[in-house]
C-alpha cells in the first residue's frame, strides 16, 4: 500500500524555513549563546566594536538602568553628546530594549544575533513574495545573512542593524505594488523609519535610493502589464508612465518615505546638530570620501574570498581596507545569480537587480570611473559620505535575488523531469551554500572568552581604588594595538595578546570600566574639540607637544599643562615617559607603564583673569602662549559685562553631585569669579546661579565656563538638548500619524 504524501502548505513552509534559519544563525553563533563569549572584531589600530560601538551602548545601559535620559556620555572628549552620535544606536528600539533588560554584554550578542536572523528572515520573505521556491528561498536566506558585506561589518554595529531590514523594505513594497494594496506602503514607511532609528545614515541613505527606483520601476512595469489598451510595446511604456504619474499610490509611497524619516527624527536632529559642528558640516571632499578606495583586484574575492590573503591571519595583500572591499555570497550563489541572467533576462525582477548588482559595483569603485565623481556631485546628500564601498549591501543583496530566482529555476526544470530531481538539487545547493559560508565567513568575527574579557584589567582595578573625581589618558594606544594585531597575527589563532592590550585602556574602552578621559574613539567630533585631541582623521595639537626619541616618551611643559588642565591624574603608556617633578612612575601592568600626576588641576575652580580669543586658532594660540596660567586665568571669546574680582583667591569649588546629565556644584567667592569647569563645551548645556539661568561660555578652547557673583551659590549644569526634545516630539507625532494610518487603512480596506 502506497503511504500518501504529506502536503506542506506556503504558510507551513514558511514558518519551517524562518525556523531552519533561525537555528542555522544560533548554531553558527553557538559561541556567543549563554555567554560563552564575545566579538572582538579588530581594526588594526582599534577595534571598532569594542573601542566604539560597544562602549557607546555600555553607557546606553547603564543610563536606562539608571533612570537617566540617554542623551550624554561623561566618559570620553570630556563629556560628548551620545544620542547625537548616530552610531551609538541610542533610538533603536532593540537596543532600547535589551540594554535595558539585560547586562551590556549579554544584550551585545543577542542584538548581534537578531540582526543576523533579521536579515535572513526578511530576505527570505523578500524571494518567497516573488515565488521564489521555499528550499531556494532558505539558501538566498542565508547568502544574504552570511554575506561578506553583513559578516565582516558586524563590528559596525549600526550598520547592520539598518542593513538588516533592507529585504523587509522591499518586500513590503513588492505586495504594494503586485498585490495594488496600498495599506503595504504604511509598513514600508515604518521599516524605513527604522533603519533611520538603527543610527547608520548612510545605509538608509543607500536604502532609500534603492527604494525609490524599486518601486517606480515596479509600478511602471506593473502598469504596463495591466494595459490592457495598449497596441504596441512603445504605446504600452507610454501609459504607463502617464498612469504612474496620476497614481495615488505614488503620493502614498513618497509620503511614507518622508513620514518614515521623520520617524527617526529623535535620532536624525540631534545628529545633524553634531554634524554641523564637525568637518562634516559642509559634507567632505571627494578625495575624503575617496579615500581607501576599492581595489579593483578585490572583484577576485566573488569568486575566491581569500584570493589576495586574509586579513584574519594577517596574510592580505590589498591596497585597501579588507573589510571594506568583503562581498562574498558563496560561489554557488554567484554562480546561480550568473545563470539567471543570462537565462531569466526577460523576467523584471532579474533586469532589476542585475542592473542594480552592476551599478553598485560602479559605486563601489569609486574614483576609479568617473560615475562615483557624478553622483558625488549631483546627487543631494551624497556628498556626506565616505566609502562608497558601502554600495556593496546592495551588491550582494542583488546577486541573493538573482541567485534564488536561478535555483528556484534548475529546480522546477528538474522537477518537470522527475520531482525528486528537483527537490534534491535544491537541497544539495543549499548544503553547499550553508558549508561554503560557514566555512569562510566566520572567522571574521573572532569570539574571545567571556570568562578571560570579562576578567578586569589590573591597572583598572588600581586606578579604580581612588574615590576622588579625576581622568585617565592612554598614550600611544594605537600603536598598542597594532603591536597587539601584529602578535596575534591577526586574529584566527591566539587572541591573549587583545585580552592582555586592555591594560592600556585605550579611548574609548574606558566606559565599560567607568573611567574618563578627556579624548576618546568617536568618528565624529566637534571641530574644537577634534584641534586639540585629535581623532581618527587628523591630529591634533596636542600631537605638536610631545615626541619619541630613542623608544622614550618626551612631552613637553605644555603637554603637562594640558593634563593638569583636564584633570588627569592616572596616564598608561605604549613608551617609557620622561615625567616632570610630581608625577611617580606606578607598577607596569602587563607591557603598559603607568603614572599618576599629582599635579592635576581640579574638575572645576574660579579664577579672576580673562583672556579673549578671536578665534578659534587664536584661541589656541593663546592657551599654549608661554605667559598663560591656566590655575588663574581662563580663554573667552567674549568678554563677560561683569566685572571680575582681582581677589588673589577666587573662591572654592565643591562638586556636590555629577551625573551624565546634571551637575551641581556649591560655590564660595570671595569677589566675582570665573567658574572653569573642564568637562566639553556643547550646545544644550545651560547653568543656573541658586536657580536663576545664566550664560555658558566655550572655555579654554572645549571646556565650559560661567561667571559667579560674590558669596556662597548653588550652581546647576544640566544638558537639555533641544534638538533631542524637537526630535522626539517630531518622532512621536509621526508614530501617532502611522498608527492613525494603519487604523484608517483598516477601515476602509483602501487599494489602489
Amino acid at each position: 500500500m502506497q503511504m500518501p504524501i504529506l502536503k506542506i502548505s506556503d504558510k507551513q513552509q514558511t514558518y519551517i524555513a524562518i525556523f531552519f534559519i533561525a537555528v542555522l544563525v544560533l548554531g553558527a553563533f553557538w559561541q556567543l549563546t549563554f555567554m560563552r563569549g564575545f566579538i572582538i572584531t579588530d581594526d588594526i589600530f582599534t577595534s571598532d566594536i569594542m573601542n566604539e560601538g560597544f562602549p557607546y551602548r555600555y553607557s546606553l545601559s547603564d543610563a536606562l538602568k539608571a533612570g537617566e535620559a540617554p542623551l550624554w556620555v561623561s566618559e570620553i572628549y570630556g563629556g560628548f553628546p551620545l544620542l547625537a552620535r548616530a552610531e551609538a544606536g541610542i533610538c533603536y528600539p532593540i537596543n532600547l530594549i535589551f540594554f535595558w533588560l539585560l547586562s551590556p554584554y549579554a544584550a551585545l550578542n543577542i542584538v548581534i544575533l537578531l540582526t543576523v536572523m533579521t536579515a535572513g528572515i526578511s530576505a527570505f520573505l523578500y524571494l518567497r513574495e516573488i515565488n521564489v521556491t521555499a528550499v531556494a528561498g532558505v539558501a538566498g536566506a542565508v547568502a544574504f545573512s552570511f554575506s561578506g558585506y553583513l559578516l565582516s561589518h558586524l563590528k559596525h554595529l549600526s550598520n547592520v542593524n539598518s542593513a538588516c531590514w533592507l529585504p523587509l523594505g522591499l518586500f513590503f513594497l513588492e505586495r504594494a505594488v503586485s498585490r495594488r494594496d496600498n495599506r503595504f506602503l504604511v509598513w514600508f514607511g515604518i521599516i524605513f523609519g527604522v533603519q533611520q532609528l538603527a543610527g547608520h545614515t548612510q545605509v538608509a541613505y543607500y536604502s532609500g535610493v534603492l527604494y525609490i527606483l524599486y518601486f517606480i520601476l515596479r509600478s511602471v512595469n506593473q502598469h504596463r502589464q495591466l494595459s490592457a489598451a495598449a497596441r504596441s510595446k512603445k504605446m504600452a511604456q507610454t501609459g504607463a508612465w502617464k498612469k504612474l504619474l496620476g497614481d495615488r499610490a505614488v503620493l502614498i509611497f513618497f509620503g511614507m518615505l518622508a513620514l518614515g524619516s521623520l520617524l527617526g527624527a529623535v535620532q536624525l536632529i540631534p545628529t545633524y546638530e553634531l554634524v554641523s559642528l564637525s568637518q562634516r558640516s559642509q559634507g567632505v571632499t571627494f578625495d575624503y570620501a575617496s579615500n581607501y578606495a576599492y581595489d579593483p583586484k578585490n572583484l577576485l574575492n566573488f569568486v575566491y574570498p581569500y584570493i589576495n590573503g586574509d586579513i584574519g591571519n594577517a596574510t592580505y595583500t590589498g591596497t585597501s581596507i579588507f573589510w571594506e572591499d568583503y562581498g562574498y555570497v558563496g560561489i554557488v550563489i554567484l554562480a546561480a545569480a550568473l545563470y539567471a541572467v543570462f537565462r531569466l533576462w526577460k523576467k523584471w525582477h532579474v533586469k532589476f537587480f542585475a542592473l542594480a548588482a552592476v551599478i553598485s559595483v560602479v559605486f563601489v569603485l569609486g574614483a576609479s570611473t568617473p560615475v562615483y565623481k557624478w553622483a558625488f556631485d549631483l546627487v543631494p546628500g551624497m556628498k556626506y559620505f565616505r566609502f562608497p564601498t558601502r554600495f556593496l549591501l546592495i551588491t550582494d543583496f542583488s546577486l541573493v535575488v538573482l541567485a534564488g530566482m536561478g535555483i528556484a529555476y534548475i529546480a522546477e526544470k528538474l522537477r518537470n523531469r522527475r520531482k525528486e530531481n528537483g527537490i534534491r538539487f535544491e537541497y544539495i545547493i543549499l548544503a553547499v551554500t550553508i558549508a561554503d559560508l560557514l566555512y569562510f565567513q566566520l572567522r571574521q568575527n573572532p569570539v574571545v572568552d567571556a570568562g578571560k574579557w570579562l576578567k578586569t584589567p589590573r591597572s583598572v582595578e588600581y586606578i579604580k581604588q581612588d574615590t576622588t573625581l579625576f581622568r585617565i589618558f592612554c598614550v600611544g594606544g594605537n600603536q598598542a594595538h597594532i603591536q597587539t594585531f601584529q602578535r596575534a597575527r591577526g586574529w584566527e589563532g591566539d587572541l591573549q595578546p587583545y585580552i592582555n592590550q586592555r591594560e592600556y585602556i585605550q579611548p574609548s574602552s574606558n566606559v565599560l570600566y567607568g573611567l574618563q578621559s578627556p579624548n576618546g574613539y568617536a568618528n565624529l567630533t566637534p571641530n574644537y574639540i577634534v584641534d586639540l585631541w585629535g581623532d581618527q582623521n587628523r591630529s591634533g595639537v596636542l600631537n605638536q607637544t610631545a615626541a619619541i626619541q630613542g623608544g622614550i616618551f618626551f612631552p613637553t611643559e605644555m603637554y603637562w599643562r594640558l593634563m593638569d588642565m583636564y584633570n588627569v591624574k592616572y596616564i598608561t603608556s605604549f613608551w617609557p615617559i620622561r615625567t616632570r617633578q610630581g608625577v611617580d612612575s606606578l607598577t607596569r601592568y602587563g607591557e603598559a607603564y603607568a603614572y599618576r600626576n599629582g599635579n592635576l588641576m581640579p574638575r572645576a575652580y574660579l579664577v579672576n583673569k580673562l583672556r579673549k580669543a578671536s578665534d578659534q586658532n587664536d584661541a589656541l594660540k593663546l592657551l599654549f602662549a608661554n605667559n598663560f596660567d591656566p590655575r588663574h586665568e581662563a580663554i573667552v571669546f567674549e568678554f563677560p559685562g561683569e566685572v571680575l574680582s582681582q581677589d588673589s583667591t577666587a573662591g572654592t569649588v565643591e562638586i556636590l553631585n555629577y551625573s551624565r546629565n546634571e551637575v551641581i556644584m556649591n560655590i564660595r567667592a570671595t569677589g566675582t569669579a570665573f567658574l572653569v569647569f573642564s568637562d566639553s563645551y556643547y550646545p544644550g548645556w545651560t547653568a543656573d546661579i541658586d536657580g536663576k539661568v545664566t550664560a555658558v561660555q566655550r572655555t579654554n578652547v572645549t571646556q565650559r565656563g560661567i561667571v559667579v557673583p560674590e558669596g556662597s551659590h548653588t550652581v546647576r549644569f544640566k544638558f537639555s538638548s533641544g534638538t533631542a526634545a524637537s526630535g522626539l516630539w517630531v518622532t512621536t507625532g509621526s508614530a501617532l500619524l502611522f498608527i492613525a494610518t494603519i487604523f484608517i487603512f483598516r477601515r476602509r480596506k483602501n487599494r489602489i
